[in-house]
């Protein structure tokens, strides 16, 4: 959920405000230029020392797992497989047993006391047999079967299954396996790495080459959970002691408008797409949130938890001297728009204004301050 309530002002059209009452100071995504943003951070946290009285947050001691560093040969092997398994070729066998890890396809019909149940029946559905999709007996009973043979299959629903009207019943699936579809994967080798490093973008021409290449990229992403693992830990305990009277109204409320914002433009593009059509039934079906009310009262806490986290951020920058170069904004901004398919951070800004220079920046402030804690936060 947290992942789809991205946090974008500047995408909802957010406006330098210059209210001095400081319960509705807007101290972030102002309409500024790169340059112009290392000089709000001391403004940005002399409002929000309003609000927060900062605990300690040096010398600090967290638990934290060390194989969350480490990379394994396994580790490497299984992503080279990953990535061979896209160059795989597959062909459905109409002859032939079907074994547990065969993707098959099949046509089913399930009967409760030999009357065919609603949700029961389905014809060409493809399925990866001990994926655990289907209930378990189903999902064993697919292995040995005979390719253009209906068997039935005896199942029982799981006490606890969702529909009531199936939960601990005895059913028969009337099964009929397709057909089997067999994957040959290309054999690993030197020529063959040679042949494809350009399309895997992975800079190796020998098989060795690329493990290596693999297990950097693999240390990298490790180090990066790592780090922020130690952060999110060291900031637990940072935002524990924390002392609060509250928050800046207005910018709180503007997070909270922009999640809500978010989620209803997500329902508004997919929901046809689920089958739904109302927004609660997406909610419901998508969040799992019985009501609105439920969806917006989570909306406040989460707003609350990053706007909390970011003042803290902030005001621990502006106490130790952490600032944003335009230099750093803009580097950062290229890379945004590289990945979401901008000509260049120009264009970004462009699009939604000057406002996008105050969260690019705080992007940039974010990684140096849990640089700097995770420094001064001792693992044990």
């Amino acid at each position: 959920m947290a992942a789809s309530l991205v946090v974008s002002l500047a995408g909802c059209g957010a406006s330098n405000n210059k209210n001095s009452d400081t319960q509705n100071a807007v101290s972030s995504n102002q309409d500024i230029s790169a340059a112009q943003y290392a000089d709000s951070i001391k403004a940005d946290a002399e409002n929000y020392k309003k609000f927060l009285t900062m605990p300690e947050y040096k010398n600090l001691t967290v638990a934290l797992d060390a194989k969350l560093e480490a990379v394994t040969d396994a580790d490497v092997e299984d992503y080279i497989k990953n990535l061979i398994s896209q160059y795989g070729t597959t062909e459905s066998l109409t002859e032939g047993v079907t074994a547990n890890g065969d993707t098959i396809t099949l046509d089913y019909s399930g009967l409760l006391d030999g009357t065919a149940f609603s949700g029961g029946t389905a014809t060409d559905v493809s399925y990866t047999i001990g994926s655990g999709k289907f209930i378990d007996d189903l999902d064993k009973g697919l292995a040995g079967l005979t390719v253009g043979q209906q068997t039935d299959i005896p199942c029982r629903f799981p006490d606890n299954y969702s529909s009531s009207d199936l939960a601990g019943k005895d059913v028969i699936f009337q099964v009929t396996v397709n057909s089997i579809e067999k994957t040959t994967l290309p054999e690993l080798t030197d020529e063959w790495v040679a042949n494809n490093a350009a399309d895997l973008q992975v800079e190796a021409k020998t098989v060795e080459e690329l493990r290596k290449y693999v297990r950097e990229y693999l240390e990298t992403q490790a180090k990066s959970t790592y780090d922020s693992s130690k952060y999110q830990a060291a900031w637990q305990k940072i935002s524990e002691g924390i002392q609060s009277t509250g928050y800046p109204e207005e910018e709180l409320n503007k997070l909270i408008d922009t999640l809500k914002s978010n989620v209803q433009s997500e329902y508004n593009q997919y929901g046809s797409y689920y089958g739904i059509s109302d927004f609660q039934g997406y909610l419901s079906q998508v969040y799992g949130f019985e009501t609105e009310d439920a969806f917006n009262d989570y909306a406040k806490e989460y707003a609350q938890s990053y706007l909390l986290e970011k003042m803290g951020v902030t005001i621990i920058a502006n106490n130790e001297n952490i600032t944003v170069t335009e230099d750093e904004i803009n580097d950062m901004g290229a890379q945004l728009a590289s990945y979401y398919g901008y000509n260049d951070y120009a264009e970004i800004v462009s699009t939604y204004g000057n406002q996008m220079n105050s969260e690019v920046g705080y992007e940039v402030l974010y990684q140096k301050v849990q640089e700097y804690i995770n420094s001064q936060t001792t693992v044990q």
